[in-house]
């Protein structure tokens, strides 16, 4: 079965390993983009991020909620969430960068159905 473009999984396929970067680029696009070449450098196949469209998955409440983690990137949740997810044109830029540039395929787990609408109807392309 293709899975990409000259890229097949079963049968005698060798295994098909995506590694999850998460948000460990903490909302930084430069980092995002050295852990990407990292992925291709290790030998995996794909590196992918979560994605959530904040305001679709937390209700306003959640969204101004303190937060007082030692690691928060805001004084409230929102704000936190808001500095570690990557807009839409920062997306098509790690997607181009990843296939265009450093030539690792590039996915998206969604959290939410505004980001499978995303993923699949805009992403995709």
């Amino acid at each position: 079965m293709d899975i990409a473009p000259g890229r097949q999984i079963g049968g005698d396929q060798p295994c098909f390993i995506m590694a999850h970067i998460g948000q460990n680029h903490q909302g930084n696009l430069d980092a995002a983009k050295r852990m990407i070449r990292a992925v291709k450098e290790s030998g995996a196949d794909c590196a992918k991020l979560p994605k959530c469209e904040i305001e679709s998955k937390f209700n306003r409440r959640a969204l101004e909620r303190p937060y007082t983690s030692p690691n928060a990137w805001g004084p409230t949740y929102g704000e936190h969430k808001r500095h570690v997810e990557f807009s839409h044109d920062q997306w098509r830029e790690l997607k181009r960068y990843a296939e265009e540039e450093v030539g690792v395929l590039f996915a998206g787990s969604a959290a939410d159905e505004a980001s499978v609408d995303f993923l699949v109807d805009d992403l995709k392309r």
